[in-house]
C-alpha cells in the first residue's frame, strides 16, 4: 500500500516538473518560454556636454562694509540679520558722552564771552558818543571865538580814535566767539559720527556689535548687500575652469528652495587661482525667479566640452569588458534576440554618454537588463511598468 502511494506523488511530481517548461498556446501546441525581459531605448542624435558638479554659496554681489567713525558703547542697535535697509537709515548709535563732556562748559565760555565784550563794545559806543559831542561844542566854541583851530582838530582826532575803538571791541569779540563756536562745531561734528547710518539700500548681512557692547572704527559694525543683489560663488579644478568662459550656461540646484535644477550663467572668472586653495572662483547668477537667503547652499553644475549632433546613449547601458572594452547590447527589429555590440565612447554627461563609433541614430539599444545577457540571447522588450515594449 505505501508503494503505491509513494508512486502516485513520485508521478505527479514529474508531470508538475514537466508542466513548467513549457505553456500551451490556444490550439493546444506547447512554445518555449520568453526571453530575458529588457527595457530599451533608441539611439539619438543632439548637442552634448561634460557636466561637473560642484558646491556652492550664495552671496552678496557687493557687499559694502559700514565701519563707525567714532568708538564707544552701542546706546542702540535697530537692525539684524536679513533686514531690509534704505539708504540713510539709522543702523545704531553710540554714546558720545567722550567727546561731549567739554560742551557745556564751552558753552558757558562762548556765553560769558560775548557778555563781556558786548559789554566792551557798549562802552566803546559810550566814549564814541562822549567825542561826538565834544567835537560838537568845540566846533560852537570856536564859532564864538571861545576855542581855537587846535581844539577842533583834537577834539575830532578823539572821535575817531572812539570810533575805532568800537570797531575793535567788535572784532574782538568775532575772534573771540568764533574760537569758541569752531570748538563747539567740531564737537558737533564728532558728535554726529555717533549716528551710524546705512550708505545704501540693500539686505543687512552681518552685524559685528551688540547693544551694550563697544564699537571699534577699525571693524564693521555691519555689512551689508548693495541693492540686495546676490551671486552664487563655487570653485572648481584647473581643468574644469579651462573649458569656462563668461556668460557660459550653467545649472542650479539651491535645495532649500527646491529639488528642480534650473537655469543660470557665469557672470565673472578670476584672473588667477586662489592662492589659498588652488582653486578657481567662479560666479554665477542666481536663476530668475529665485530669491534665495544670502549664506544659502546651492549645488552648481558647469558645462563643459559642449558639442552638438552627437550620437548619445543613456550612461547606464555601457558595460565594461576585458582590456577596457566598452560595450552594449542592441535587439533587433523583431525585438526577440539581443547582439553585444564594442563601442568608442566620447563624452560623459550626468545621464548620456556619447558614442563615437560602433552605433547609428535610431539603434535600439538595452537599458535595463544587460547585465544578464550574452551576444544572440533571446530578450522580450517590456517597458518600465512591466508592459510588453
Amino acid at each position: 500500500m505505501k508503494k503505491r502511494i509513494l508512486a502516485a506523488l513520485l508521478a505527479a511530481f514529474m508531470a508538475l516538473c514537466a508542466g513548467c517548461g513549457s505553456q500551451t498556446s490556444d490550439d493546444g501546441e506547447e512554445q518555449t518560454a520568453a526571453g530575458t525581459a529588457v527595457e530599451v531605448a533608441e539611439v539619438t542624435k543632439g548637442a552634448m556636454s561634460t557636466e561637473y558638479s560642484v558646491n556652492g554659496k550664495v552671496a552678496a554681489d557687493n557687499e559694502v562694509q559700514v565701519f563707525p567713525m567714532l568708538a564707544g558703547q552701542v546706546l542702540t542697535l535697530s537692525v539684524s540679520e536679513g533686514d531690509k535697509v534704505t539708504k540713510g537709515q539709522t543702523l545704531l548709535n553710540v554714546d558720545t558722552s567722550s567727546v561731549t563732556s567739554t560742551m557745556s562748559s564751552l558753552r558757558e565760555s562762548y556765553n560769558a564771552t560775548k557778555t563781556a565784550t558786548e559789554k566792551a563794545i557798549e562802552n566803546a559806543q559810550i566814549g564814541v558818543e562822549q567825542a561826538q559831542l565834544a567835537v560838537e561844542n568845540t566846533e560852537a566854541l570856536l564859532e564864538a571865538g571861545a576855542a581855537a583851530e587846535q581844539d577842533l582838530t583834537k577834539a575830532k582826532q578823539g572821535l575817531a580814535q572812539a570810533q575805532a575803538g568800537v570797531q575793535q571791541a567788535r572784532a574782538q569779540q568775532a575772534a573771540s566767539l568764533a574760537q569758541i563756536q569752531a570748538s563747539m562745531d567740531q564737537i558737533n561734528k564728532q558728535a554726529s559720527y555717533g549716528t551710524v547710518t546705512a550708505p545704501c539700500a540693500g539686505t543687512v548681512t552681518a552685524v559685528n556689535v551688540v547693544q551694550g557692547g563697544m564699537a571699534s572704527s577699525a571693524q564693521p559694525a555691519v555689512v551689508i548687500a548693495e541693492d540686495s543683489r546676490v551671486k552664487i560663488n563655487a570653485s572648481v579644478s584647473e581643468d574644469v575652469f579651462a573649458g569656462l568662459h563668461t556668460g557660459d550656461s550653467a545649472g542650479v540646484q539651491i535645495s532649500v528652495l527646491s529639488d528642480e535644477v534650473k537655469s543660470a550663467k557665469i557672470v565673472s572668472l578670476p584672473a588667477a587661482a586662489n592662492q589659498q586653495t588652488n582653486l578657481y572662483d567662479v560666479s554665477v547668477s542666481v536663476p530668475d525667479g529665485t530669491e534665495p537667503a544670502i549664506g544659502a547652499f546651492a549645488t552648481v553644475i558647469f558645462y563643459t566640452d559642449r558639442r552638438e549632433n552627437t550620437l548619445s546613449v543613456p550612461t547606464e547601458c555601457v558595460l565594461t569588458g576585458n582590456d577596457n572594452e566598452r560595450y552594449l547590447f542592441t535587439v533587433d527589429e523583431s525585438g526577440t534576440t539581443a547582439k553585444r555590440v564594442t563601442v568608442e565612447t566620447g563624452l560623459v554627461g550626468k545621464t548620456q554618454t556619447e558614442i563615437t563609433s560602433g552605433l547609428s541614430e535610431g539603434d535600439r539599444v538595452v537599458t535595463k537588463g544587460q547585465s544578464y545577457l550574452s551576444d544572440g540571447s533571446a530578450v522580450r522588450v517590456v517597458t518600465s511598468d512591466g508592459g510588453e515594449g
